[in-house]
């Protein structure tokens, strides 16, 4: 080395020695110290010397050898170029003090060499913890004062409250933070009359550089006024310069009770109060509300009436072009792209009917129960699989007056806005509840009649309504939906239908968290009118079937009993479902299983009819129930082939429900003794003539929901009961309680492949039928030739045949 070498060298090392940082050198191959500036090793107490045989971890106590090689992996790999961190020293005199270090790695010809620098920082950590401790005294003190406390900065805005303020103004300190606090409760006088800030004498504590007292009465966050009690005194800081004010408030309400004219005077303020708000809001929804809509109703409601005599005459002129024009003709595929326009249209004229509140309404006494109910399977496939439904009714539900078709039109509208607002992905609630709108809610609300209702809640977790145009959601035309995807006539529609219906609509959101829209019918005592060809005394009796009735409520027992015995049938009954499960296994021929979903004793009635048609397959069973049917409903929705009928009901809803079951079920084969096997059902007859063996339990797991939908109706047709799943976890649970006769599933799931079900079904040792349908080449989904051995192929696209002929190879019956 030259001997520039060597006096760099030295001079590098005196800077070490001297600086004022700990610093360390120690070796890359052994870890032990190779240089110890002075100041390390005054602080440690220890010689070079004796450094030379120590390595990090005996003079780190919160480190052992495999942890700190551990910690200092990243540098040897080259992951991070240095690391940083904090732990303790351990002097020669075995006493600790807190360092902060920065340690990286250095390479050079001679060897790698890990270079640290160290600063203590035992003087920091005990100034931040005597900090701590002090904020924690001052804390306690400023938040166990009874007193209001406010600091307001230099700019006059709130940057400190106590908990005591937040309790007096009813705002929380994160809603005042950095606002003027005279802009937060103090913007108004008790008679309605803005605030100037100018006038304040609050505020003039700072600039006037001056304490000042007094009472004066702020406006609390749900608009009440209250009187307080205050002393300003500005703030100064070290050089005396004010800096802001401290404020101390107290309630001073019991003090004014003591006083001659305080009744006199809060009777006068709330009059004054009272009559400046309400007549405000009263001119305010005249205004906004109810001139606006009422004169844009009227414009849509004459428009759409021309419209529709317009589209009159284009549609029957061109279904009478249309019938002059065979299909082959290429004019024809023209005509019929017109009239679907004109469909279009006419759904356009109808939203704006609706709107402008001149639609042809029938309305009648209908139970929104019994319509949500039955809507269930069309809301399930138009939002599609990846957003869950739930439903709430509340027992006891009114009926409500008004156009169950409008009604369902409602809904549906608000589904779909609702899936939009989520991007197809989310949780839709619709709940329906009895209501009473009294006198003080309607006076704030305009054309709100006071008096008994039906609610409807559609609830959504989508993406939410920006306040500032949460009041326009119900203009025609007015959308927040991006170009080409709305016409902004969904909410107008249901804003008219609820009000021709003498209803009331409120919507409620917030960004980020959801919608919620509430519509209000008026309640009917008259009861829910039957179909015609439901009505009148034609009650199709019963030809002797046997129905179980399975109630714990001993007097509705008796009177269903007697009911169904009335109405020709042979009735056997149970107070539960173990006793009922008996008599099940007796071997009796049982065609129907009549039972109240809420049952007491161990076995559930889901349960217990999924036993009794295990044991007598073919049973028909027929839920009943005056609550909300949580044990039979997943996901939103009655469950697949799940028949209820709501309490309470009456002969002829009895005997019409009870018919339809038993017709529906699948026939029984030739009848079997008392005490013999169970009866089989007939099989459903293929399309070459031959038999299938039985009627099957099928799981089809598919995700598109156009074909799972066709399959479904297809095997349905064949005399089969379908169970439909869109993923590949719901196919899981589903496998694991219905226990299947035949699995369909295709590969392609959102959330894993369909062959990993089938191997989990072989792996378990099921026996069923393995169908896989697909489109591709499946070979390289199942490795295993043994599993291919087992499974049936049902290329896509597929016809009915197809699928009956893959059906009886999976049974190993072709």
């Amino acid at each position: 080395m030259s001997s520039k070498a060597n006096a760099d060298l030295e001079r590098l090392g005196a800077i070490v020695e001297d600086a004022a940082s700990e610093v360390y050198l120690f070796s890359a191959e052994d870890f032990c110290f190779t240089l110890v500036n002075r100041g390390a090793r005054e602080n440690l107490g220890f010689t070079m010397a004796e450094l030379r045989r120590r390595a990090p971890w005996d003079i780190k106590p919160e480190f052992d050898r495999e942890r700190f090689i551990e910690m200092v992996q990243p540098l040897i790999e080259g992951s991070k170029p240095h690391l940083d961190f904090e732990t303790l020293h351990r002097r020669k005199d075995g006493s600790d003090y807190d360092v902060r270090v920065h340690l990286q790695l250095m390479h050079h010809e001679s060897g790698d060499t890990y270079y640290a620098a160290i600063e203590d920082i035992t003087e920091q950590k005990r100034a931040e913890a005597r900090l701590k401790e002090v904020t924690a005294r001052l804390d306690a003190i400023l938040n166990n004062t009874t007193n209001a406390i406010f600091v307001m900065d230099a700019r006059q805005h709130c940057a400190f409250m106590n908990r005591a303020a937040e309790e007096l103004t009813g705002y929380t300190f994160e809603e005042v933070l950095g606002r003027p606090l005279h802009d937060v409760v103090h913007h108004t006088y008790p008679d309605g009359r803005p605030f100037p800030i100018e006038e304040c004498a609050i505020d003039r504590a700072f600039p006037e550089d001056n304490q000042t007292q007094g009472e004066e009465y702020f406006v609390h966050k749900d608009g009440s006024f209250y009187p307080v009690g205050y002393t300003a005194s500005p703030m100064k800081d070290p050089e005396g310069k004010t800096v802001g004010t401290i404020i101390e408030v107290r309630d001073i309400s019991e003090e004014l009770k003591a006083r001659e004219a305080v009744e006199a005077f809060n009777e006068a303020l709330q009059e004054r109060v009272e009559e400046a708000l309400a007549e405000r809001k009263r001119l305010e929804a005249q205004l906004v509300q109810s001139q606006k809509m009422e004169a844009v109703g009227q414009l849509t409601g004459g428009i759409a009436h021309d419209f529709n005599n317009l589209l009159q005459v284009i549609q029957g002129n061109l279904q009478l072009l249309q019938k002059d024009i065979p299909p082959e003709d290429p004019r024809h595929g023209r005509l019929t792209n017109a009239l679907t326009g004109v469909e279009r249209g006419t759904k356009l004229a109808s939203q704006l009917l609706a709107f402008g509140r001149r639609q042809p309404l029938e309305p009648k006494p209908i139970n929104l129960g019994r319509l949500v109910r039955g809507l269930d399977d069309m809301l399930r496939r138009t939002l599609g699989e990846a957003v869950e439904i739930e439903t709430v009714i509340t027992g006891g539900l009114w009926n409500c007056f008004a156009d169950a078709a409008q009604v369902e039109n409602v809904i549906l509208n608000l589904a779909i806005n609702a899936r939009d607002a989520m991007e197809h992905h989310g949780k839709l609630t619709i709940e329906l509840g009895n209501a009473a709108l009294d006198d003080r809610y309607a006076d704030a609300h305009l054309d709100v009649k006071p008096g008994q209702y039906v609610m409807l809640a559609v609830t959504d977790t989508g993406c939410g309504i920006a306040p500032d145009i949460l009041e326009r959601v119900f203009d025609p035309f007015f959308t927040t939906k991006r170009p080409g995807e709305g016409t902004g006539l969904g909410l107008s529609m249901v804003f008219g239908f609820v009000k021709q219906s003498e209803g009331h609509v409120k919507i409620y959101s917030e960004p980020g968290v959801g919608t919620t829209v509430r519509i209000y019918l008026p309640r009917t005592r008259k009861e829910e009118e039957v179909d015609a060809a439901r009505s009148g005394t034609d009650i199709a009796p019963g030809q002797g079937e046997l129905v179980l009735v399975v109630e714990d409520d001993e007097n509705v027992r008796a009177i269903v009993v007697e009911l169904l015995d009335d109405l020709g049938y042979t009735v056997l009954e149970a107070s539960d479902a173990d006793s009922a499960l008996a008599i099940i296994n007796s071997g009796l021929k049982i065609d129907l299983l009549f039972t109240d979903v809420v049952m007491p004793g161990r076995l559930r009635s889901p349960e217990l009819a999924r036993r009794a048609q295990q044991r007598l397959p073919g049973l028909a069973v027929l839920f009943t129930s005056g609550y909300t049917q949580n044990a039979i409903v997943h996901a939103g929705r009655l469950d697949d082939g799940v028949e209820l009928l709501s309490k309470p009901y009456s002969r002829q809803q009895l005997a019409l429900k009870v018919r339809k079951v038993l017709d529906r079920k699948a026939p029984a084969a030739a009848t079997t003794p008392q005490g013999g096997a169970a009866p089989a059902p007939l099989p459903p007859a293929s399309a070459n003539g031959t038999e299938s063996a039985r009627a099957l339990r099928i799981l089809l797991v598919e995700d598109e929901v156009l074909i799972r939908m066709t399959t479904a109706d297809m095997l349905r047709d064949m005399g089969h009961e379908v169970i439909e799943a869109g993923r590949l976890a719901q196919a899981r649970d589903l496998l694991s309680e219905e226990a299947p006769d035949v699995l369909i599933a295709d590969l392609g799931l959102p959330d894993g492949s369909g062959s990993i079900l089938v191997e989990e079904a072989l792996a378990q040792g099921r026996a069923m039928g393995l169908i896989v349908a697909s489109g591709a080449d499946i070979h390289d989904q199942f490795q295993n030739g043994e599993t291919l051995s087992r499974v049936v192929i049902l290329n896509k696209p597929y016809q009915e045949e197809a699928l009956r002929v893959a059906l009886g190879k999976s049974l190993g019956e072709g």
